[in-house]
């Protein structure tokens, strides 16, 4: 029987960090051993490719001050030939007025100097510089040659990468965490229809990267989206006005007199303009069917990273005091009780939950402690970065550590020509993804309710859906690039969105608008008053954004668990794979394969 994640922070640190380690590593030998990669000689390999990336920076180091010291002669050779041309200009015009006069003794030592800069330059530093150049040109190839020869060798390892693998280690490790090959329209049904999840949500926003599953028969959704809102931009202009007027001074003999001026003066204006703003989010959207009617939101706290100082025991003392008033206070509409745990008052802080019940049957004793724990952790996990926020039976968790990682785990990741390097970074990476889902996932897995109730759903699921979701088609979309979609005369980055799909014969045409904006060049006049006494109209150039899209088709095509590998035998050979890339008059090399999927952009 599988185990329920109970205690999450503990049982990370006592038995779930290292079992991923050992998995992670033992799966990596294996690849190795499949691939029959020779270590010894990619290291022999990769030692010379070391090697020779030294001796090209000595290279490097050595040219560059030979190219200095020519420069410095060539500086002198031509001083000196300045000088002895004003020794010859000062004999040939003596009443010639010029900057600097040079006698015979300075003009014999210009000749010297220039004569031996000339035979340096062309019998040593030349000739120097020219070998370097060989050298550095031969170091070259042969790294050039070396680098194929471990890319070679490597090949057959970077081949066997593929979109499931960290997936497939992180379900090892913690088998209640089931991770699907992609985010299935079988699955967004299931969140609308049993949780009631609402898609106004992806309004102004695109995928870039979702990751679904299942807690113990309960969805989540590890998603990555652009989005996008209207902001505000300031731009400045200036202009300088100049004007007559007229000073008062004194004379040499003391006498007041006035004079005509010039005066200037620069006028500054600024005006604020809308302006297209995209940024990235990360989050984790979870179905569960226990405490239905509950909502609340918390943010985190600056509490949770408090020591036991004399300050940070007052701020929780104080917080404590705010929240128990609130409480007592039977005058509002808040139904707020607060409960025996007040340091998880203090510092989940969930005070707009709107039913009382329901929030005690959720955060149990237990589960208070263990979200006390959670965020407090200041070493195992990431501690309280995360926002949390109950809809009814939909949670969305936003945790910050997300926001700087790389989730897509996507293959071309983990390729090298270096293979202790890779074993380091493929290592390091799957327990960095391991460690970053699973302490996003961790604020819903301090709630053991949330594991002991399975939903209607999936206790009578059978079958689930092979067809994607447009989730898992806007992120197949951002996958093959903005560029591949967006406007022409689009000067901004893209939220690309599907608009129809198509079922056809063993694959969907899917359109993809790409709204962007383009730019038009605008003068505004903004009156000013100078100290001339009047008023100027200084411009303010600024960019009007005006929206502007363009729809293009993309097909998709899932495969039954094909693995990269696989597919790119198949793709070349295999008589069903070429009459559908016949069928859609395209090549196999336009495609693209993602997670079990095949899709590529249909000829205009």
């Amino acid at each position: 029987m599988i185990d329920d994640v109970y205690e999450p922070l503990a049982l990370y640190r006592d038995r779930f960090k290292a079992e991923h380690a050992d998995n992670t590593a033992v799966f990596f030998e294996e690849l190795i051993r499949r691939s029959g990669v020779d270590e010894n000689a990619n290291a022999t390999t990769v030692a010379a490719i070391r090697s020779l990336d030294e001796q090209l920076a000595i290279a490097d180091s050595s040219r560059s001050g030979w190219r200095t010291l020519r420069v410095l002669v060539v500086f002198l050779v031509v001083a000196a030939f300045i000088g002895l041309a004003l020794f010859v200009l000062s004999l040939i015009s003596p009443d010639t007025e010029l900057p600097l006069r040079i006698d015979g003794l300075w003009a014999a030592a210009c000749a010297a100097v220039a004569t031996g800069g000339i035979a340096l330059t062309s019998a040593k530093l030349n000739p120097a510089i020219r070998a370097l150049d060989e050298r550095h040109r031969s170091l070259n190839e042969r790294r050039k040659a070396k680098m194929a020869e471990a890319q070679e060798q490597m090949a057959p390892l970077n081949r066997l990468y593929d979109w499931g693998m960290i997936a497939g280690l992180i379900q090892k490790t913690v088998p209640r965490l089931v991770l699907d090959p992609y985010f299935s329209r079988a699955r967004l049904d299931e969140l609308h229809h049993s949780f009631g999840w609402d898609d106004n949500f992806n309004n102004d926003k695109s995928v870039l990267f979702s990751q679904s599953g299942e807690i113990n028969g309960n969805p989540f959704v590890l998603a990555e989206t652009l989005d996008f809102c209207m902001g505000t931009e300031t731009y400045h202009g200036s202009l300088t006005i100049s004007w007559k007027g007229t000073e008062t001074y004194r004379d040499s003999n003391g006498r007041t007199r006035t004079r005509e001026v010039t005066r200037t003066q620069t006028l500054h204006a600024s005006v604020d303009k809308p302006l297209p703003e995209y940024t990235r989010k990360k989050f984790i959207i979870y179905g569960n069917e226990a405490a239905p009617g509950l909502t609340f939101r918390r943010n985190p706290s600056d509490l949770s990273g408090a020591d036991d100082s004399f300050l940070d025991k007052w701020r929780m003392k104080s917080t404590v005091a705010k929240l128990e008033a609130l409480s007592r206070n039977l005058g509002d509409d808040s139904s707020y009780t607060i409960m025996s745990n007040r340091q998880f008052e203090a510092l989940f802080h969930a005070t707009n939950r709107n039913d009382e019940i329901q929030f005690r049957l959720l955060f149990t004793p237990l589960a208070q402690q263990q979200m006390v724990d959670l965020l407090r952790d200041k070493d195992i996990g990431y501690g309280d970065d995360f926002t949390f926020v109950k809809a009814n039976m939909v949670n969305v968790v936003w945790p910050e550590h997300l926001s700087d990682f790389n989730i897509t785990a996507a293959p071309s990741l983990f390729q090298n020509y270096d293979l202790a390097a890779a074993r380091k970074f493929f290592n390091a990476y799957s327990n960095d993804y391991f460690r970053a889902l699973y302490f996003g996932l961790a604020p819903l897995l301090t709630i053991p309710l949330y594991q002991q109730h399975r939903s209607h759903a999936d206790i009578y699921a059978e079958v689930v859906g092979r067809t994607s979701s447009f989730w898992e088609h806007e992120a197949i979309a951002n996958f093959h690039g903005q560029e591949s979609f967006r406007h022409p005369k689009s000067i901004t980055e893209n939220i690309l969105k599907t608009h129809h799909t198509r079922p056809s014969d063993g694959y969907t045409e899917v359109d993809i608008t790409a709204h962007g904006f383009r730019g038009k060049e605008r003068v505004d006049h903004v009156s000013k008053l100078g100290g001339d006494g009047k008023w100027h109209n200084v411009p303010v150039e600024w960019i009007e954004y005006l929206p502007v899209q363009s729809t293009s088709t993309m097909i998709v095509r899932e495969t039954d668990g094909l693995t990269l590998q696989d597919y790119e035998q198949k793709a070349q050979a295999s008589p069903d794979w070429q009459a559908f890339f016949h069928q859609c008059h395209t090549e196999p090399q336009c495609a693209k394969f993602r997670r079990s999927i095949v899709s590529f952009v249909a000829p205009s």
